[in-house]
């Protein structure tokens, strides 16, 4: 009789997490927004289906490049160029350094820039979604986002409602960090002047694709690479268990703890004490399909987690340049068996 209510017991609360995880899983918000009308923030398997060719020229694509640090002056006459400059009829994608030159042209006519200028000062190009390239890509609509400092509200509007792959325009000085460095630092943002700033990185892993959403205008650049150094550091340290239990104790957008997950972590505890790097581990987590009762998140100074009746087998931290970890180190000791700076 004890038995059968044992298992009775059990076989319910099987049952019911398994219903809890269905339902969060299919019903869970995302809670990352972007201010456009656009479907900015769509599925794993989505933005994967055509990322292999997504930025390949057609047969039928202007191929002639810009040099980048020549005056743009003596490479095209300006006035030929609009949103149909060299757009390719077939495809609709143009090559990026024309659509930095279309940019360009504008922050001229904007008083910001001279023709004397190339193409290499309009600013920061980043693809959405991005992914390691080998070559200089084509580009689609609203699939770059920029980060300059050569810009204004009325330019930057301008920019994204006359240059038709520009997603949005950030102002910023890319040498300036983003987020905030720790819990003595205020929140530094760039100012997101037109357009939606939400993009994904997809980083490859010998385990599969890691989709990253981020708002760029409030979360540190980091783009995908061939190999993540930081990762191959961070699956050296797994191999050395078999199902551990981790805290990454400076989450950012989620990559290292969600990559711990795909690989062999029984559970992580994801930390930031940033807001937004919070929001957007929890969305993150969402859209790589990691189930609930996978992960905890907490927005907390690491030295002050509300956390320590737990152990953990391991500590990450992944601090931004030049932040001093020792007092990080030293309170992560108590509760974690070892740790790891990334």
């Amino acid at each position: 009789m004890c038995c059968s209510i044992i298992f009775i017991t059990y076989l319910i609360n099987s049952i019911t997490i398994y219903f809890l995880n269905y339902f969060y899983n299919k019903y869970h918000t995302i809670i990352m927004k972007c201010r456009c009308k656009r479907n900015c923030i769509i599925s794993r398997n989505e933005v994967l289906e055509d990322i292999q060719t997504r930025y390949n020229p057609c047969s039928d694509c202007y191929t002639k490049k810009l040099k980048k640090s020549i005056p743009i002056k003596r490479q095209l006459n300006l006035d030929d160029v609009d949103k149909n400059y060299k757009k390719c009829t077939s495809c609709n994608k143009r090559h990026i350094d024309t659509v930095m030159a279309h940019v360009l042209k504008i922050m001229i006519e904007n008083g910001f820039l001279s023709t004397t200028s190339s193409i290499r000062k309009v600013g920061t190009p980043l693809i959405t979604p991005a992914v390691p390239l080998k070559t200089s890509p084509y580009l689609p609509e609203k699939s770059l986002v920029l980060i300059t400092q050569h810009t204004d509200n009325k330019t930057s509007e301008k920019i994204y409602n006359s240059v038709p792959e520009i997603k949005s325009v950030i102002k910023g000085d890319i040498n300036n960090t983003v987020g905030q460095l720790n819990e003595n630092n205020g929140i530094h943002n760039y100012k997101l002047q037109s357009g939606c700033d939400i993009r994904c990185d997809i980083q490859k892993t010998d385990v599969g694709e890691i989709c990253l959403y981020k708002p760029q205008s409030k979360i540190h650049i980091e783009y995908p690479k061939e190999e993540s150094l930081k990762l191959k550091q961070v699956n050296e340290i797994l191999n050395k268990y078999d199902n551990p239990t981790v805290l990454d104790a400076m989450c950012g957008a989620g990559t290292l703890g969600i990559y711990a997950l795909l690989k062999n972590a029984k559970k992580v505890h994801f930390n930031d004490i940033y807001d937004i790097a919070v929001d957007t581990t929890e969305t993150n987590l969402k859209l790589n399909n990691i189930p609930c009762d996978k992960y905890e998140i907490t927005q907390e100074d690491i030295c002050n987690l509300s956390c320590t009746n737990q152990r953990y087998d391991v500590g990450l931290i992944d601090a931004f340049p030049g932040v001093d970890t020792s007092g990080y180190e030293t309170f992560l000791k108590k509760i974690c068996k070892e740790i790891y700076i990334i």
